[in-house]
């Protein structure tokens, strides 16, 4: 099987896109003004207040808390260093905090924040190279900031942006934000709850076949978003017993590339519990936070760099938004700057309130 990573990266995102066969499996997006807040990175917290159930917040810095799992029996103020087991994850209106746990063999430093010589872009890059053959990149500027992240000098780089367009990606992503998915005869929604993540079917065909189709293309959805944590599905009524069976034979062979999971039997009401391990937010999470079925305000700031990015000319960009996507950009100066760069001209943010969506780009005639 070969496998190719799409490399799809602009000022404050990267989109990576897993190929195996030609085909689109996993989708993974990291934001590197989030980038702190990844699996295995290393901090020094403080503890600020103690749970029942030897459970603590801590305080990791820089305006962030954490729930410590099986906290030291140690007092409030107390430094000690930590691994972050999970980032934080948006439910619908509100924010879980993230997890960590104590990390015996490290030492505490002096003071509360991430330890020198930790690295979540590399983190992110290593993960995603694994067992790939190649990556194709749009252009030469991104290919080369890839290459100094990876220690396989021997890995196949190539550019190609046509190829990267032809995954329309700005596609899928639409679709994880609105959490609909055609299937042969209906459509598959997609909701997040607070308890979970529920699927629902819909279509005016066979509902036998509908189930089937859904059956087969929900595990594919499933690992292609990085959707983990319970999953509920809530097949179609069914006429009997080997009707569900046949469900269950089929989603069986669909989950084999999901890697570990637990998963129930369609009860008598059609409805099936998928359960995957959760490290972080899933791609509809990063892209909605905590508004489920809209881009958040990080989203469409993200938005607007990606448009500036694949703007034409040499004039000044003059981005335009809602004040709050501005604002947002203004606390990202790196990632300003980084445009400013790649496009070889001034950038200037433009706040104004009747603008909708993330807002347009200008580009100046001088």
């Amino acid at each position: 099987m070969k496998k190719t990573l799409l490399w799809d990266e602009c000022p404050g995102e990267v989109r990576a896109g897993l190929l195996e066969d030609g085909k689109l499996v996993e989708l993974r997006i990291f934001r590197p003004q989030a980038s702190s807040l990844v699996p295995t990175t290393i901090y020094t917290a403080r503890i600020k207040q103690r749970l029942g159930g030897g459970k603590a917040i801590v305080d990791l810095g820089s305006l962030i808390e954490a729930q410590l799992e099986n906290a030291p029996d140690k007092p409030e103020g107390h430094l000690l260093a930590v691994e972050l087991v999970r980032s934080a994850i948006p439910e619908p209106g509100r924010w879980k905090l993230p997890l960590v746990r104590t990390a015996p063999d490290v030492l505490a430093q002096s003071t509360v924040g991430l330890h020198p010589g930790q690295e979540p872009r590399k983190w992110f890059v290593s993960r995603m190279l694994e067992s790939v053959d190649e990556v194709v990149c749009a252009n030469a500027n991104v290919a080369r900031d890839l290459r100094s992240d990876i220690a396989d000098e021997g890995l196949r780089i190539s550019i190609d942006p046509e190829r990267i367009e032809q995954a329309d990606l700005d596609s899928l992503v639409e679709s994880a934000v609105s959490g609909e998915f055609a299937i042969d005869g209906g459509v598959v929604s997609i909701e997040r709850t607070r308890a979970m993540t529920m699927i629902d079917i819909d279509g005016s065909g066979d509902p036998v076949a509908l189930n089937l189709a859904a059956a087969r293309e929900i595990p594919r959805l499933l690992r292609l978003l990085d959707i983990g944590g319970q999953v509920g599905i809530d097949f179609l009524a069914m006429p009997d017993r080997a009707a569900r069976q046949n469900l269950d034979s089929a989603l069986a062979t669909a989950c084999v590339h999901l890697g570990p999971h637990e998963r129930t039997a369609a009860n008598g009401f059609g409805f099936v519990q998928i359960i995957c391990p959760r490290h972080g937010p899933s791609v509809p999470e990063i892209l909605c936070g905590i508004t489920p079925g809209r881009l958040s305000v990080e989203s469409r700031a993200v938005a607007l760099l990606r448009a500036a990015t694949r703007s034409h000319g040499h004039g000044k960009r003059r981005m335009v938004s809602s004040p709050a996507v501005i604002e947002k950009l203004q606390a990202w100066p790196t990632e300003i700057e980084k445009l400013r760069k790649t496009l070889g001209t001034e950038i200037e943010l433009v706040p104004d309130s009747s603008v909708p969506g993330y807002g347009h780009v200008h580009v100046s005639q001088t």
